[in-house]
């Protein structure tokens, strides 16, 4: 009877040694997807962010070079596209980006492309018809 006793015991102490450190496991498993799922998030976050500000760049630069061939019409000059591009990249490296592209339709229209961390946002600003302007 005393084998017996002793059988169940040992049995039980092997159960529960089997299961010792489990919820450690689980609770480190759970840690990581946890962990896994912030740094996904801050990596959309971190994206969108620099979105906004190749954006926002773009419409600075844009704008800058669309008050730059406003000012040379209002002076009955020709059309001056370095000048308006120059006066863009000032704007757009203000703003925190890069100008990857700056184009300059007879029109006065200015197209300008912004980098800012692999993120490229487009933006066009233009001056016809408005304060007097031909058109």
């Amino acid at each position: 009877m005393r084998v017996r006793v002793m059988r169940r015991w040992t049995m039980r102490r092997w159960t529960m040694r089997g299961d010792r450190g489990a919820g450690t496991v689980t609770a480190l498993g759970v840690a990581c997807v946890a962990m896994l799922a912030v740094l996904a998030l801050a990596a959309g976050l971190g994206q969108a962010a620099s979105r906004g500000q190749a954006q926002a760049a773009a419409d600075a630069g844009a704008l800058a070079g669309a008050a730059a061939t406003r000012a040379s019409a209002a002076r009955a000059m020709p059309l001056d596209a370095p000048a308006a591009c120059e006066d863009a990249r000032t704007a757009v490296e203000a703003a925190g980006a890069v100008l990857a592209s700056c184009d300059v339709d007879p029109g006065g229209d200015v197209s300008i492309d912004a980098d800012v961390g692999g993120s490229r946002m487009r933006s066009r600003a233009g001056w016809k018809g408005v304060g007097g302007g031909p058109g």
